[in-house]
Formats: C-alpha cells, sequence, structure tokens
C-alpha cells in the first residue's frame, strides 16, 4: 500500500504545481492534514479521524476513515453543519463502491450495512482522540484556515501514510 500511498499523494502534489491550486493531503498514520498550494505545503495541522483509525473504510457504521482521491463537494459555514465548519467530501467514490461491492461478495460487510457518506472535513477537533465516524476533524482554528484555502473541486487525499 505505501508505494500506492505515495504515488497518489506525488500525483495531488503535481497537480498543485501545474495548476498553482490549493490541495489537500491527510496522512491517517500521523494524523496530519496537509495544505498544499502551488506544490509547496504551506500548512500542516493535528488531525482526529474515525474512531476506528487506521482501518480502511468498507461501510457505514466502521467508524474507519476512508483511503482514496476525493474532492470538496460542498462547503458549510456556520449553521450548515453541527460540526463548527465543514468540507463534505465525495466519499464514497468509484473505487469504494467496487470495494464495498467485493466486500459484501466476500462476506466482509454485514448484510444490512450501506456504504455510507457524509464524509466530511470538519471542525471541534481538538480532542487528542479519534473520535469521528469517519471524519477528519481539526481544532476550529486549524478549520478557520482549512475552510478559507478550501472551495468546491478542491483536491483531497486520503492516506494510510507517505
Amino acid at each position: 500500500n505505501l508505494s500506492s500511498w505515495r504515488r497518489m499523494v506525488e500525483e495531488t502534489i503535481a497537480l498543485s504545481r501545474s495548476t498553482g491550486s490549493t490541495v489537500i493531503v491527510v496522512d491517517k498514520l500521523k494524523r496530519r492534514l496537509h495544505l498544499y498550494s502551488a506544490g509547496k505545503r504551506i500548512a500542516s495541522y493535528e488531525a482526529e479521524l474515525g474512531a476506528k483509525g487506521l482501518n480502511r473504510k468498507l461501510h457505514s457504521g466502521d467508524q474507519a476513515t476512508p483511503e482514496g482521491r476525493y474532492k470538496v463537494s460542498q462547503v458549510k459555514g456556520h449553521g450548515r453543519t453541527k460540526y463548527y465548519r465543514a468540507l463534505l467530501i465525495n466519499y464514497p467514490n468509484e473505487e469504494d463502491r467496487a470495494r464495498y461491492a467485493w466486500g459484501k461478495r466476500v462476506g466482509q460487510v454485514p448484510t444490512r450495512a450501506g456504504i455510507g457518506n457524509l464524509i466530511e472535513i470538519h471542525g471541534d477537533g481538538g480532542q487528542g482522540r479519534d473520535w469521528t465516524d469517519g471524519c477528519v476533524a481539526l481544532a476550529n482554528p486549524d478549520m478557520d484556515q482549512v475552510f478559507a484555502r478550501a472551495r468546491v473541486g478542491t483536491p483531497v487525499t486520503i492516506v494510510g501514510t507517505f
């Protein structure tokens, strides 16, 4: 997985460099969210994950944070989320759907479990523990800084580590 994760991160940073855009990279093992602009890391924040930390998300309710390449699909300010501010990502993507279908076939996904949705990068973090249902939580001052740079369409890459 490490080589795949590194490739995903390198491609995401290269996209930022070539377009001059902002991208977000989450390292689950180190529990860090990195913000890049024009290919350069401009900030790094402590992040809290799903309560099942390093597990790879397979279905709704597994409390795992997904891994893959996503985009911000919705920007939620005050009053539009219960977690201070939030960036909704487009989980599940096609790879997530394929992994879920495989998990159903081989019995790794409970019969009644759905694939899940509503994975966000959101505020109200800073608790010093993994506690979300699969989201990435940041302390509110850190979320303010990420929120100021993110837009609908901002690439988000989440990996085990790199």
